[in-house]
């Protein structure tokens, strides 16, 4: 799976044929579909899996102490320090989102694994709303969504202005914004 991931990061999803990725691996053609099942498998798991692994500990800190404000907020810095740990990732990772929205055999398990994220959120804003951490306006599926295209849209934009705005500095404000609509008392 580090040989796919590597090739793909290297050549892009078009180039990273089962040939390119076992000589990446220096392993036997046949061991992809031996161990994989298929190349398209392969892919799949090395990019969504690998995703999904990257992703875990800082979706665990939702399920951690504290006040439901503290636990996405430790969210949003477990994230931003994945990202710092994997920017190299990253255009892999966007590789993966456009072959999953043109290919079915893709888009189940990026799906799956969206889904997955996007439900987790929602819970959380749930709680969030529960303690008047945020205003009863906001929808706990579609913030969880807008979430996600914002961490997609902060990953897009380092990689295209890598010289701009920190992503540490535009997922906080994000948080905070987030944070900051809830009431208070004596504002309606």
């Amino acid at each position: 799976m580090d040989a796919a991931r590597l090739t793909i990061r290297q050549t892009g999803l078009v180039g990273a044929s089962s040939r390119e990725i076992t000589k990446a691996a220096n392993a036997n053609l046949a061991a992809v579909t031996y161990y994989f099942g298929s190349k398209d498998d392969l892919i799949a798991e090395a990019l969504f899996g690998e995703l999904e692994r990257r992703v875990q500990p800082a979706l665990s800190l939702l399920d951690g102490p504290g006040s439901p404000e503290a636990r996405m907020l430790a969210m949003v810095q477990a994230l931003s320090e994945e990202f710092d740990r994997s920017g190299d990732d990253t255009l892999v990772y966007f590789e993966a989102l456009l072959l999953a929205a043109r290919d079915q055999r893709y888009r189940r398990t990026a799906l799956a694994l969206y889904r997955s994220l996007r439900r987790r959120l929602a819970e959380v804003i749930v709680e969030l709303k529960g303690e008047d951490a945020i205003p009863d306006w906001v929808a706990p599926d579609a913030m969880a969504a807008l979430i996600l295209a914002v961490a997609n849209g902060i990953a897009l934009q380092s990689q295209l202005d890598p010289k701009g705005p920190d992503h540490h500095a535009i997922s906080a404000q994000f948080a905070q914004l987030l944070l900051a609509a809830a009431p208070t008392p004596g504002r309606s």
